[in-house]
């Protein structure tokens, strides 16, 4: 397969891979930064900034339409089928539910901006939902459910998601600062 047709989207820096089966339905809402890989058969349909040293691995989702927003900070992580829910319909019974169901008879839309801080990453297959922060250096383990927001530098695990252990953060800073001397 081929590589994603860059230019649609708002911004985007340098050593930059997206594979050509990423669909990204608002590449007009999205910046990428310095080196960053996406890669087959994510979907991205809202809002997004990307930081540099990103990698968003294969089947991921960030959705939530043109009103969410997603920020992934530097050095940030999503590992295999993680979903990351910017918005979502109130299933309580208010409303009919799903994008296509006009305005009037629509259950209210919950949206909230959902930011992984820099050095934070995902297991395999963790969702988050929507208004949620993951902390600096967090790190949530595989199949984990994240509702509300995690603390910096923490081992979560869970459903919902709990800290269960405190994370490294001298040795893992003091690489990111080793990385960014040597490249400059």
């Amino acid at each position: 397969m081929g590589e994603y047709d860059y230019t649609r989207l708002l911004h985007c820096g340098k050593d930059v891979r997206i594979a050509s089966s990423v669909a990204i339905r608002y590449p007009e809402l999205v910046r990428i930064g310095n080196h960053v890989a996406i890669d087959d058969f994510c979907c991205i349909t809202t809002s997004l900034e990307v930081g540099d040293y990103v990698h968003i691995a294969p089947l991921c989702s960030i959705i939530g339409g043109k009103e969410a927003e997603c920020i992934l900070q530097d050095f940030a992580g999503l590992s295999a089928g993680c979903r990351i829910i910017c918005s979502s319909d109130d299933y309580l019974g208010s409303g009919l539910t799903n994008p296509m169901v006009p305005a009037p008879f629509r259950a209210q839309v919950h949206c909230g901006k959902v930011v992984i801080e820099r050095q934070a990453v995902l297991g395999t297959n963790c969702v988050v939902h929507p208004g949620v922060t993951i902390g600096e250096g967090t790190a949530v383990g595989s199949c984990s459910l994240v509702t509300k927001s995690l603390d910096p530098w923490q081992v979560c695990i869970g459903i919902p998601a709990r800290p269960v252990k405190v994370r490294e953060r001298a040795n893992i800073l003091a690489m990111e600062i080793s990385l960014r001397k040597e490249r400059g």
